[in-house]
């Protein structure tokens, strides 16, 4: 953040990480309370009942591609159990916003269906074919380029594992700040289970999920069917330039789909899965709400960027309108967007004398589009014979293949050991039209019936084929007693081949020096190296260097000069040091995770424009604290904290940062990185009471905060940037039967109506003024039954 006391907050950043990571143990203080399950069942995070006393749940996960306790990793690691995500009601990845330390997933300000992800202060903004993300996201084992597939719809994991850090060693490249895992429910070798489960809430919300589970050989074969819809009119409202009501779902959402997988276990040492899925998503938009300044006729104020410009919503917070040039369509007739896709995964695993093979082929499509409107205001902004519009129409077609080799084992149970073979290919053809370019209308060939001036927009028709080869290694070596070498490297070549044409208005005339065909290829080894030390059988001390990398991509998304549309960005890479303490305490009722990391980025990609990036240099310090107690076994107790000190290092000229305002005021390298909040945290509590031979009771209550930052597409710290800090409070009620068949559930989101935002889009005219504001207080109601 710009003010006169930045330089003063920073010198005093290690003494408030200091008192808040000694403050929040104390902190009343949901993730993992223990589950009474039936003998040999798991309880929806592959982990084991505790005892009547109390005690923290015992979690297993698979960051290092093998089974392993979570106290147990030296990674930096965050596990949400599917009954975690039910009683935090997380429907979509967005959702778990602050529920891990350092992580935000903010709505994206173009597509519903296309999540952003930042997690330790650095991620990507937009989801372009041209723009891979630094948070690699992986379903049942596949990676996800393109987060327009990563809308997760909650159906029936067993966990999210959420990995901080870079995890270039056994997750590859774009995983230069981490990866999230989502791991599906298994089918059940053992007995039928099924669940149904439907909600009710604000804005005409409405989910049914369920799934049915059923053995065909005992022991051996086994099924399982997932379905689910979910639906709601969001909480946006369209308006007109009198601010009169004219639709109040126009940020609606519907999702539905379904999942078959199978498992066979045909002897002892072999399994098999092939599992099937197809969703489809029908949304509206991401309407951005427009802001203004005080005196909204001042550019000064506009472009602001020392801190002194105040903003306020045009129409209210959530309330937009559409300019007339939206109103078009070109793919869609009305801003929205629609999304169908499938994914086939198989999976084989055999027991060999060397350890466990494991083969894991992946496929995924989606088609999908979308009209969108990037501010929220009905008039279009004209300056200098430039028409800055704010359309963008888009079609996309993507298809994905990957093949994993795995080799899991142990030598004399001192050396552990993981090594594979990695192969992935995609192809992403988009055709793009967008009216953000400000081409001067003397240039646009065509005019649109009944408007007495030319458009300023432009078509960009492309075809990226992309292709990754790796092969990597990690290992644990006991070297004495409780002291372990850990380590690891992976090396990784990458080719990109694209094809580019951009074409005037007309989608006929092309742009002078198209088409274009660049192509680039890359390659980065990126090792691991770090002790762990098992102090005490609940202690664990562990330090590591860990490097991560991003291949290199293509600088223009719709550019209509040659030079973008032809250069390829040098590749992204991250350096990171990492020190960390994972204990339990006074008969593992009390865990305490903590760690501290220092990481320097080289080459990280900002966006500027749709066909304009400066890369920068960064380097992120920061704390992370996770909290779980159970006093008793009745009540659950957590919290987490993250902390950030992130700054700029070296930036490009041409970097906005450097660009003054009309008070001649420019941040340069003192600038605050985007979604780099100084500190973010939750924390909450489940209190479960039995009602005698009827079942149990059980309120929870969380709080979810995250400090000042900067955040939106823009990276030139503008005042309108400026996200302020904000808490926000949660509440639940559960009624269960005995044995958990019936669950009845009251909840209460957002319990005192805090009105903030979270990103927008912004820019040096008042069409890009906009913010993306969060709903306001909303509740639901959910039925639960299961088998």
């Amino acid at each position: 953040m710009i003010n006169p006391t930045a330089k003063s907050q920073r010198r005093h950043w290690p003494l408030f990480a200091s008192a808040a990571v000694a403050g929040l143990v104390f902190v009343p203080a949901v993730p993992a309370m223990a589950q009474q399950v039936p003998d040999g069942a798991s309880n929806g995070a592959g982990v084991s009942a505790e005892s009547s006393q109390g005690g923290i749940e015992e979690i297993i996960v698979t960051a290092r591609k093998r089974r392993e306790k979570l106290q147990e990793v030296p990674i930096a690691i965050s596990a949400l159990s599917a009954a975690q995500l039910q009683r935090r009601d997380v429907q979509s990845v967005m959702d778990m916003s602050s529920v891990v330390p350092n992580f935000q997933a903010p709505r994206n300000t173009v597509s519903f269906s296309a999540p952003q992800f930042y997690l330790r202060g650095a991620g990507r903004a937009n989801n372009n074919w041209n723009a891979e993300n630094a948070v690699a996201v992986f379903v049942d084992d596949i990676y996800l380029q393109s987060t327009a597939a990563a809308y997760i719809d909650q159906i029936d994991f067993e966990r999210v594992e959420v990995l901080r850090g870079p995890q270039g060693t056994l997750y590859g490249r774009n995983a230069t700040v981490g990866a999230i895992k989502f791991i599906p429910r298994r089918p059940d070798l053992g007995r039928v289970q099924a669940s149904l489960t439907g909600a009710a809430g604000s804005n005409n919300r409405r989910d049914i999920k369920g799934y049915v589970s059923v053995p065909l050989i005992a022991d051996k074969l086994a099924i399982k069917l997932d379905a689910y819809l979910t639906q709601n009119d969001g909480f946006m409202k369209l308006v007109d330039n009198s601010n009169k009501v004219l639709s109040d779902d126009v940020s609606r959402t519907k999702h539905y789909g379904a999942r078959f997988s199978s498992l066979w276990q045909p002897t002892s040492g072999v399994e098999f899965e092939l599992n099937v899925d197809g969703y489809k998503q029908d949304d509206g938009t991401n309407l951005s709400t427009p802001i203004v300044p005080d005196d909204p006729t001042s550019f000064a104020q506009l472009l602001s960027k020392s801190g002194t410009s105040n903003f306020r919503p045009l129409y209210g917070p959530n309330r937009g309108s559409f300019e007339p040039l939206t109103a078009q369509g070109g793919f869609r007739k009305w801003p929205g967007s629609h999304y169908d896709g499938y994914g086939i995964v198989f999976k084989s695993s055999i027991d060999t004398g060397l350890g466990t093979f494991k083969s894991i082929t992946g496929y995924r499509k989606y088609t999908g589009d979308y009209v969108t409107q990037l501010s929220g205001r009905s008039s279009r902004s004209t300056i200098f014979g430039v028409t800055i519009g704010s359309t963008v129409e888009t079609h996309e077609d993507y298809k994905q293949f990957s093949q994993e080799f795995q080799l899991t084992g142990s030598i004399a149970e001192k050396f552990k050991y993981t090594a594979g073979l990695y192969y992935f290919s995609n192809q992403w053809h988009q055709l793009q039209y967008g009216s953000t370019i400000g081409v001067p209308v003397e240039f646009s060939p065509v005019a649109y019936p009944g408007y007495t001036e030319r458009f300023g927009g432009s078509y960009q028709d492309t075809n990226l084929d992309s292709k990754s080869y790796a092969i990597y290694f990690d290992a644990s070596w006991e070297l004495v007693k409780n002291l372990s070498l850990i380590g690891g490297a992976r090396q990784t070549w990458d080719k990109k081949r694209i094809s580019y044409d951009s074409r005037f208005e007309d989608n006929l005339t092309r742009y002078p020096g198209f088409p274009v065909n660049p192509a680039r290829d890359f390659s980065r080894f990126t090792p691991r190296v770090g002790l762990n030390w098992q102090a005490t059988p609940d202690i664990l001390l562990y330090g590591t260097y860990t490097e991560g990398y991003k291949a290199g991509n293509l600088e223009g998304d719709r550019a209509t000069s040659p030079g973008p549309a032809s250069n390829y960005l040098e590749p992204e890479t991250v350096k990171t040091f990492e020190a960390g303490i994972k204990a339990e305490w006074f008969g593992r009722t009390l865990r305490t995770n903590l760690t501290a990391f220092s990481s320097k980025f080289k080459n990280h990609a900002d966006l500027i424009s749709p066909q304009t990036v400066a890369l920068s240099d960064q380097r992120i310090n920061g704390i992370e604290l996770e909290v779980n107690w159970s006093p008793i076994r009745a009540l659950q107790i957590y919290g987490n904290l993250g902390l950030l000190d992130a700054k700029y290092t070296r930036a490009d000229p041409t970097h906005p940062i450097f660009a003054p305002d009309f008070y001649g005021f420019a941040p340069g390298l003192g600038a605050k990185p985007v979604a780099a909040p100084d500190y973010s945290f939750s924390a909450g509590f489940t209190y479960e009471q039995p009602i005698g031979k009827l079942g149990s009771l059980s309120l929870t209550g969380s709080v979810d905060g995250v400090g000042k930052q900067f955040n939106g597409l823009g990276v030139a710290n503008l005042d309108s940037e400026i996200v302020p800090a904000y808490a926000v409070a949660n509440t639940s009620v559960t009624f269960k039967t005995m044995a958990d068949r019936v669950t009845l559930t009251a909840g209460l989101n957002n319990v005192f109506d805090k009105t903030y935002w979270v990103t927008g889009f912004f820019g040096s005219v008042p069409e890009y003024a906009g913010r993306n504001y969060a709903n306001g207080r909303n509740w639901y109601v959910r039925l639960g039954y299961r088998f």
